[in-house]
């Protein structure tokens, strides 16, 4: 019996056992109504092909994203933030039982998360630093059911 087809196996065994590790080693928190998966995303990625839910700081410098309300699938979503102010800002989700996930904080800079949003329920989002949430830093995510 020739050896030619254990290797391929093996590799695709290995790629995928990879896929689904946690690098961090942080379990997944969970609470009624969300998942939030604590591993980071890379910069335009989409989970399980889902399309990323993409969110960016106003460019003016205003405090203020350039969206104020979006819709995303139940399951997992890669929740991308753009900010190219100077002043540093976030996008934290709250679920409406006060779960919350949020992305690092940057200034003229990318962050990403990703989150399994598991219900179809309306979500809060907004900008942890202080003041920011007050001054219009704020939106509406709308979950909707995969069909």
């Amino acid at each position: 019996m020739g050896k030619g087809p254990t290797l391929p196996i093996v590799a695709l065994t290995v790629i995928a056992l990879t896929a689904c590790s946690n690098d961090s080693g942080t379990p997944a928190k969970t609470s009624d109504g969300i998942v939030f998966d604590l591993d980071k995303a890379h910069p335009g990625s989409a989970v399980y092909g889902s399309p990323p839910l993409e969110f960016e700081a106003d460019p003016d410098g205003d405090l203020a994203y350039t969206t104020d309300e979006v819709t995303a699938k139940e399951g997992n979503v890669t929740i991308e933030f753009t900010n190219p102010q100077s002043t540093p800002h976030n996008v934290a989700i709250e679920a409406a039982n006060g779960g919350l996930v949020e992305t690092d904080t940057v200034a003229e800079g990318f962050a990403a998360i990703t989150v399994t949003l598991n219900t179809k329920e309306k979500f809060i989002f907004y900008c942890t630093i202080p003041g920011h949430r007050k001054a219009g830093m704020e939106g509406v995510v709308r979950v909707e059911k995969r069909r």
